[in-house]
């Protein structure tokens, strides 16, 4: 898909320090007591986990600030923001998600593009966590990535849907997967 096809474009140089710690994928999965619907896209509990895991990158980017700056007395750079994290859907985004739903339950902003929105998620100007179906933002980088993944019985699908989530990933990748 990357050397043949061309399908996924190269990293860039941001020049800046990424702001995560820990390791580049965390897996969750869609399964268990709580969980409901077929896809992790439809499920509130999978958005409650996956908001539970965004919340803990901003705190443990804004505990690791301020040991810095009171520390060291260097200059802090800037905390993890909403609008430096991507949901990515392989298939159509919708505002009635239970992923969605489950986000915004936990207090996070979170909006689904449309067509009109194309300008407004490239430059990032709301600090907003943006729900995409993959398709849509090939090309378009984040720190933080969110990958809802299909059932694996569609692994022909599945496998094109992670290789671009995590394509588009500078920091930390989030895989959510159906039980498998």
């Amino acid at each position: 898909m990357i050397s043949e096809y061309r399908a996924v474009h190269p990293y860039s140089e941001r020049g800046v320090s990424d702001q995560t710690d820990g390791p580049p994928v965390k897996q969750l999965y869609h399964r268990g007591q709580g969980h409901s619907g077929d896809w992790p896209g439809d499920c509130m509990t999978c958005g409650r986990e996956v908001a539970s895991f965004l919340h803990s990158l901003r705190d443990d980017a804004l505990a690791q600030i301020l040991t810095t700056s009171t520390l060291e007395g260097t200059t802090t750079p800037p905390k993890l923001q909403w609008r430096d994290m991507l949901v990515l859907c392989w298939a159509q985004a919708r505002v009635d998600m239970g992923m969605i739903t489950g986000l915004q339950e936990a207090g996070i902003p979170v909006q689904v593009m449309t067509d009109d929105d194309i300008e407004e998620v490239a430059t990032a100007r709301s600090d907003v966590v943006w729900v995409a179906d993959t398709n849509v933002v090939r090309g378009l980088e984040r720190k933080v990535v969110v990958c809802v993944e299909l059932d694996p019985t569609f692994s022909i699908l599945s496998s094109p849907a992670r290789l671009h989530s995590m394509s588009r990933c500078t920091s930390q990748l989030v895989i959510v997967s159906p039980a498998d």
